[in-house]
């Protein structure tokens, strides 16, 4: 069974405003073509008629403050035999990462 909207081929849909903001946020980023490539996205997602699932907001709880494992370090047992510990570094400074440059 097809469902029949009261649109004639010349009307435009109402787009909402989380709609209106993600075509102004393309349209700004990637210029007119992102624009037209979002509204054609768009125009599949409401044809195909998917509605987004609502997910529920994850929450855990910890007993205890968390601890600064930068300072205090922290040992994990793997098994009975087996613990992982990690190094703690005096150097408190960021360390840079440089790539050598290959000359083709």
């Amino acid at each position: 069974m097809v469902e029949k909207n009261n649109f004639e081929p010349g009307d435009k849909e109402p787009i909402s405003d989380s709609d209106h903001a993600m075509l102004e946020r393309a349209r700004a980023r990637h210029g007119a073509v992102g624009a037209m490539v979002f509204s054609a996205m768009l125009g599949v997602d409401k044809i195909l008629g998917r509605k987004p699932k609502d997910e529920g907001a994850v929450v855990w709880e910890a007993s205890g403050d968390p601890e600064d494992i930068d300072a205090d370090g922290i040992s994990i047992d793997i098994d009975d035999e087996t613990k992982v510990v990690s190094q703690l570094t005096t150097d408190k400074t960021a360390r840079r990462v440089r790539k050598k440059r290959t000359v083709k």
